[in-house]
């Protein structure tokens, strides 16, 4: 082999070690992602006026140093309109106890002259800094008028390095 052969070979052996280094690192990184996630198939009827958690979902997420987490909440509801006045509902994060006020998302009917409505909710939260240790984390609700029903809840929350 040649002089301009070697080099080629060195080249290559080079952009080989540095492909297996960025494949190692890649590795290394989605390593540290974690996901936890609870599904509550089950439907229930929110109470009129009152702030409640949707029973039997949250999720324990058991830090050992700070991460960027990102949660997600999806569900189905039935929302009884109720003319001439509000008939949604509200959902929030709950973390350790604590209901966070933003996020929130309200889902309900536009003009209330429909029997019923079945509408989808999704909320999402980021945050790029969470502390380390065990958190509980739920969802919390306020439904405007009784009747609304709430279904197929899905919590998921991941971790990703800092």
């Amino acid at each position: 082999m040649g002089k301009g052969g070697t080099i080629l070979g060195i080249i290559g052996l080079l952009i080989g070690a540095g492909g297996l280094g960025m494949g190692l690192i890649n590795w290394t990184a989605q390593s540290q992602v974690r996901i936890w996630n609870d599904y509550e198939p089950n439907y229930f009827t929110a109470p009129d006026l009152s702030f409640e958690t949707i029973p039997n979902l949250y999720v324990i997420v058991d830090l050992s140093s700070p991460v960027q987490l990102y949660v997600t909440f999806s569900a189905s509801t039935k929302i009884l309109p109720s003319p001439g006045n509000f008939a949604d509902i509200l959902f929030y994060f709950m973390v350790d106890g604590t209901r966070l006020l933003n996020p929130y998302t309200r889902v309900g009917p536009y003009d209330g002259t429909s029997t019923y409505e079945y509408l989808s909710v999704c909320l999402q939260y980021f945050n790029a800094l969470f502390p380390a240790g065990r958190h509980n984390i739920s969802i919390a609700y306020f439904s405007e008028t009784g009747g609304n029903v709430i279904r197929e809840c899905l919590l998921t929350a991941q971790s990703y390095p800092v």
